[in-house]
């Protein structure tokens, strides 16, 4: 499996899919997902405002990272984040990084956009219900030379 594909999976398995976190000692939670030769690791902190690291590993050496900071600005962080669900299950190999980079469902819409490929990146994220932002993320992140 490469590391799209991996990541694709990875994602769909955690935070698109509803699946409740670990919650760890230091108060972070973390999603984990092992294939294969393949670990994925999404460790945040907080809940709104949030911040996190992704890490793939392949055979246990660190290949891949994705940091990101985000926050609810609108409606209930509940009703945000349960969309944000939705739209990060919807995750193309194409830009693995969150979700498609455009989801309408009623009167929310999720939108992303990036610079980069998946060797180095950067975007942001924005989800708007009836036209006003609700929601904003920043993201940067690469390969990590082993």
């Amino acid at each position: 499996m490469d590391l799209t594909d991996f990541l694709v999976e990875a994602k769909r398995r955690t935070y698109g899919s509803g699946a409740e976190p670990m919650k760890l000692d230091d108060g972070s939670k973390e999603y984990r997902v092992e294939i294969d030769e393949h670990l994925y690791r999404d460790r945040y902190f907080g809940g709104n405002p949030f911040i996190g690291q992704e890490v793939v590993y392949r055979n246990r050496k660190p290949v891949w990272s994705m940091n990101y900071y985000g926050k609810a600005t609108g409606r209930t962080p509940e009703e945000v984040f349960s969309f944000l669900g939705k739209a990060l299950g919807l995750v193309e190999s194409k830009k693995p990084y969150r979700g498609p980079e455009k989801y309408v469902e009623g009167p929310w819409s999720y939108t992303f956009f990036s610079r980069g490929n998946i060797n180095s990146f950067w975007g942001e994220e924005e989800i708007q219900y009836d036209g006003i932002r609700v929601h904003w993320l920043k993201f940067h992140g690469g390969e990590i030379d082993t």
